[in-house]
């Protein structure tokens, strides 16, 4: 997905915070739904995590962010249920490939996800999380 960013426009994979009750699976199953109009997916992992921080008002947070291997065949995502504020930042889906992200000037998050990519198709899923902080 492309969003406005808080300096630069950015790509991000589907996904979100978990609301009260949700284990992480269920919030992923939620986010796919709201962000691409579909569920179903077979969910594996999660294979990366990423710590960061990010600002929130005028307030720095941490964020841990765990990224989830979900196989799918090629649809046209539909958009189901944005919440408003996540709607004024939306610009646009786009399939990419590793080849096509590492040639890319565009900014994606995580930043060196063609790299995770890569390393992902040639050894498969990890055992457990990767870290992909930078």
């Amino acid at each position: 997905m492309k969003l406005v960013g808080r300096t630069r426009e950015l790509w991000i994979t589907p996904g979100g915070r978990i609301q009260a009750g949700e284990s992480p699976v269920t919030a992923l199953v939620r986010e796919l739904r709201e962000e691409t109009g579909r569920d179903g997916f077979a969910i594996q992992g999660p294979i990366w995590v990423r710590h960061g921080t990010f600002l929130e008002g005028d307030r720095h947070r941490e964020e841990r962010e765990y990224f989830y291997l979900v196989p799918t065949e090629r649809f046209e995502p539909v958009p189901a249920g944005l919440e408003a504020e996540e709607a004024k930042q939306f610009l646009g889906f786009r399939w990419w490939s590793p080849a096509e992200i590492e040639k890319s000037t565009e900014c994606f998050v995580p930043p060196r996800i063609a790299l995770h990519l890569r390393d992902l198709n040639l050894a498969g899923p990890p055992a457990s999380p990767v870290d992909v902080s930078e």
